[in-house]
This record gives structure tokens, sequence and C-alpha cells, in this order.
């Protein structure tokens, strides 16, 4: 019956981040695109510049503290109530200094920054008003994190569909009513003003689920053990950040700004498709708290199968639409950027896992785990980046390009093969890659014939391009169940899922 109740209630959060994920990456497309097509080319890479700048100096905001709060708020609500404002109080304390530490250090980099480190005066001001930006998610993405420790997934879909609203909705607002030289500083001024707003609902809707979170701190909490904890996630947070944005800036470094906006539209496009296929990854930190090894392995092992049926067949379908997305997303100017795209788009399976094996190491109080792997990972990444550019660009800037995308696409590989086998041994768990040779062998299978349909095609339209994308998710689907990949099993979880929507 624990186990019914466990798979009810993964499903159910899994739909409602299904849900808040789906929002969060349409509505996320939508504002890029936008973006990438009123700022241009150089525009975005600008953009890019700063935004990828200013979220490095944003971890230094959160330093782990929001995944700590989930991890002890998610242990207080299933053992003792009576510490939840004690845990809560203390890191927003932590928060509180961390965040206006890294407001006031921002201010003051914004001139070395823009003068000297980029070379480009018309970053100053964007450099300048960013921090505010910073102050407002970093106490939103705080705050927001409880849904997810009180297993109420569904606020944080109301939230990401009120704050893509107003993020697309306002955005537009920007190009038609402010000059061009000012876009960018006021699209943080935006961005920081949409943050606020939606802090301001999340308050207030924690005070109606968990009204103890500001009840006055009463009970003894181990701060000892928690900065421990704290340390390690600092660790693997700010090297992840790294992980993330360090290409943009090495290409900002290296390269015109017009290839990092290049860039920055190829990999847009495999965020949205990973954040979607990795949508049960957030509410599985609580669930891993509370459940011993034996029942994480059986989840995990799950979870191999159904992130192999939703990301093989995206990645083969990049592969054959690269050129044709691009166009049809963010126009003929940014054409060049199919060109890290096909290297890029085999990351969705190893970027959705690495974070699954986080919200492991995470709850079971390991993350000088991840801190370790996440360290070596990025100096790898950094590495390879140093030489494929440093080679490649004797070519051209759009081999630099692929050459950054080769680079990050080496560094999650092996990112996710240590972490498996760190999985393996050090938690003696069986964890098989078995379920994913069927899904492959079936995005094979549209690939090869989708490559035929194509070739019989002169040119692609939005509905012939709508119709063979529909013709090859049906040969997917088709290839998977004569394979029998598709169980009894799996439909029963769709099951559940309805009649969970249903209430």
């Amino acid at each position: 019956m624990k186990n019914i109740n466990l798979k009810e209630r993964l499903v159910k959060n899994s739909f409602w981040n299904l849900f808040a994920t789906v929002i969060n990456r349409f509505g996320g497309l939508a504002f890029t695109i936008i973006l990438a097509r009123f700022l241009m080319p150089e525009g975005y890479g600008m953009y890019t510049i700063v935004f990828s700048t200013i979220m490095i100096f944003f971890i230094f905001a959160d330093l782990g503290i929001s995944s700590t709060l989930v991890r002890y708020l998610s242990e207080a609500v299933e053992k003792n109530k009576n510490k939840i404002s004690s845990y809560y109080k203390y890191l927003l304390k932590i928060k509180i200094i961390l965040t206006l530490s890294v407001f006031f250090i921002l201010i003051l980099l914004a001139y070395p920054l823009a003068f000297y480190f980029y070379d480009n005066p018309i970053l100053f001001l964007p450099f300048l008003i960013a921090p505010i930006f910073v102050v407002a998610i970093s106490f939103d993405m705080f705050h927001a994190q409880v849904f997810y420790s009180i297993e109420k997934a569904k606020y944080m879909g109301y939230r990401q569909f009120l704050t893509q609203v107003l993020r697309v909705g306002l955005v537009l607002l920007i190009f038609y009513f402010v000059s061009s030289v000012y876009q960018i500083t006021a699209i943080f001024l935006l961005l920081a003003f949409i943050h606020f707003i939606v802090l301001i609902w999340v308050l207030f809707s924690l005070k109606k689920l968990i009204p103890e979170i500001y009840h006055k701190a009463k009970e003894k909490i181990d701060k000892r053990k928690i900065k421990t904890f704290i340390k390690f996630i600092t660790i693997a947070s700010v090297s992840a950040v790294f992980f993330s944005y360090i290409d943009s800036i090495m290409l900002g470094l290296f390269l015109p700004t017009v290839y990092v906006g290049y860039y920055q539209a190829a990999f847009s496009i495999i965020l949205g498709l990973t954040t979607i296929a990795s949508f049960p990854n957030a509410i599985l930190l609580p669930v891993f708290t509370k459940i011993d090894n034996f029942v994480s392995e059986k989840i995990i092992n799950r979870a191999v199968k159904y992130v192999a049926m939703l990301s093989f067949p995206c990645s083969f379908g990049l592969i054959l639409f690269a050129r044709y997305f691009i166009k049809l997303l963010f126009g003929e100017d940014y054409l060049l950027s199919a060109c890290p795209l096909y290297v890029l788009a085999f990351l969705i399976f190893p970027i959705v896992f690495v974070g699954i094996f986080l919200s492991f190491f995470s709850a079971k109080e390991k993350p000088k785990i991840f801190a370790k792997l996440i360290i070596i990972s990025v100096g790898l990444n950094i590495l390879l980046n140093l030489i494929f550019i440093k080679f490649l660009l004797l070519i051209s800037p759009s081999w630099a390009m692929i050459g950054v995308g080769m680079a990050t696409f080496l560094s999650w590989t092996f990112y996710f093969f240590a972490a498996l086998l760190i999985s393996k041994r050090r938690f003696k768990m069986k964890i098989s890659l078995k379920p994913t040779i069927k899904p492959i062998i079936s995005s094979i299978i549209m690939w090869g014939i989708l490559t035929l349909v194509l070739r019989l095609i002169n040119e692609l339209s939005l509905i012939s391009g709508a119709l063979i994308i529909f013709f090859g998710a049906s040969i997917y689907l088709l290839s998977m169940f004569f394979l029998k990949a598709i169980t009894k099993e799996d439909l029963e979880l769709i099951k559940i899922l309805i009649k969970r929507k249903k209430h």
C-alpha cells in the first residue's frame, strides 16, 4: 500500500511539475525568440553575455541554500513540524546576507566588467541595472522551492504560468516604446519587476499552505550539520553554474558577440527540450529523502526508461530538422546556429540524468560526491573549450562554435558516466542502461525513414513539416510497440495520471 501511495504521489507531482516545466520552457522559448528577433544576433549576443555573467554571480547569492531548504524542510514536514520555522528562518537569514552582498559587489564590478573584461562600454548600463534582477529572482526562487518540500508541485505550475505570461506579454512593450540603445537595460528592469510581483504571490500562497514557516522558531536544529551540507552543495552549485554559462562567456572572449547569439539560440532549443524531459527531477529530492536505497534504485531504473523514451527521438529529430527549427524560431539571420545544434542534440539524456543523480546524492546527504564530479567536469569543459576554440578558430568562427558544442557534449557525457559508476559502487545500486536500447533503435528507424521522406520533398513548409514530424512520431511509437518497449505497467502509470488529473 505504501508503494502504491508513493507511486501515485510521484505520478501526481510529476504531472504538475511537467505542467510547470512545459509552461516554463514554452514561455521561455517564446521570450527567447522575441529577444533574438528584435535584438538581432549582435544585440542578443550582448544580452547573453550580461545574463551569463550575472548568473555566475547569482549562484553566490544562493550557494546551495535553496537545495538545502528543500532537503531539510522535507525532512521536517515528514518527521518534526516544529523544526519547519527554525530551518526556514535560519536559511533565510543566510540568504539575505548572501544576496545583498552579491548585489553590492555587482554594482561595483559593472564598470570593470564592461570596459576592461569584455571591452564593450555599451554593456556598462545593463551590468549596472542587472543586480536588481539578481535580488528579485534570488528571493523568488528561494521561497518557490518550499512548494517542492511540501509536495505541492501544482503551485509551481501556477507560478510558472504567471511568470511567463508577464514576461512574454510585457517584453513586447519594451521594443515598441524604448529606444534600441536602452532596450537590454530595460529588459533586466522588467525581469526584476516581474519576479518581485511573483514573489509576493508565492509568499501569500505559502502562508496558506504551510503557515508554520512564519511561526516563531523555538526548536533547536543541528546548524553544524546544515553548514556541512551547504559547504559541499556550494562547491557543486558554483561549479554547475560555471558549467552552464562558461560556453557563452568563453565565446564572448574569443569571438565577436554575434557568435554568442548564434550559439545561445542553439543551446536554448536544447535547454527547452532538456527541461521538459527532466520534469520529474525537481520532485525527486523530497521523495529520495523519505525512502531507502532499494526503492530509490527502482525509481532511478524506471527513470532511465522514460527519459530515454523522451530524449532520444528528440535528439535524432533535431539532427534532421536543425536548420528548419532555427529558421522557423529565430529567422534566417540565425541559420549559423544549426552548426552547434547538430553536436548539442545528444546532450538531452546525460543532462537530465545528471539532475536525477544530483537529487539522489543530495537526499542521502552526500553532496560531496556531486561537488567533486562537477569540479572535474567543469575543468574538463574549460580545457576542451580552450583547445577546440584555439585550433578550430584557425578554420573559421563557425567551426569554433562547433568545437564549443563538442566540448560541452564530451564534458556532460563524462559527468553522466562518472555519476553512474559512483552510484553503482558507493551505494551498491544496480542501475542498468539496457532500457535505452529500444528507444535508440526506434529513433534510428524513425530517423532513417524521415531522411528518405525529406529527400523526396523539395521545400518544407510549416504544414508539411508538422505532418512529417507527426509521421515520424507515429513511426517511433509503432516501433516501440513492436519492440515491446511499452509495457502494461507503463499504461498503468498513465491511468494513475489520468485519474489524479480528474481529481
